[in-house]
């Protein structure tokens, strides 16, 4: 990427998406857009394509989703996996509509199956059933690596999917009942204080 190469960044309030994004401003890239899920409904089609037509992005990071624990997962199946694959869906075209040059959608290590060997590697994707608790997620994840795996094969595009896995920071959900484990422990500890 060149410095003053228009970069979206989708997601720019969540955990990864904000740490992308001080980095990117450390690393002298200020030509940063971003949009509130208020501003843009990623989930909406038309939407989407109206803002990818009028700020043209030369690259788009995908870092936006519907996120919870094993417990919001498990309540909220339609809700999961439904606004998971609409803002996939979404960016990805409105990215190829609009001729963006690459774009990197993250997911997360629940796209592998529940008892796959440990270490992971790539190749056990669909090799085995997902965990139950968070099966919606891991399915709208696994349909945005295929989506640009499609677009990469059919029309060349420059689109990956990278899996950032054991992630804990600044911006996190510490919320009891929609939290991961690990921030779940910190405010349950916090709180018996």
């Amino acid at each position: 990427m060149v410095k003053d190469d228009k970069i979206y960044i989708a997601g720019h309030r969540g955990l990864v998406g904000s740490a992308i994004v001080r980095r990117l401003q450390v690393d002298g890239y200020n030509n940063l857009v971003v949009r509130t899920s208020k501003e843009l409904d990623l989930r909406e089609q038309q939407a989407v394509r109206d803002f990818f037509e009028d700020e043209k992005p030369d690259h788009v990071i995908l870092a936006a989703a519907k996120v919870g624990g094993i417990h919001a997962n498990d309540a909220f199946p339609a809700e999961f996996i439904y606004d998971n694959l609409m803002m996939e869906v979404n960016v990805i075209r409105s990215s190829y509509e609009s001729q963006v040059k690459k774009l990197l959608a993250l997911g997360s290590t629940c796209i592998y199956p529940r008892l796959a060997e440990q270490p992971l590697k790539e190749e056990y994707l669909l090799s085995g059933p997902l965990e139950p608790t968070n099966e919606w997620y891991a399915v709208a994840k696994i349909a945005g690596i295929k989506l640009c795996q499609a677009f990469q094969r059919q029309y060349g595009c420059k689109y990956i999917a990278a899996m950032p896995t054991n992630l804990y920071g600044p911006g996190d959900n510490f919320d009891l009942e929609k939290s991961h484990v690990l921030p779940a422990m910190i405010a349950s500890s916090m709180r018996q204080k």
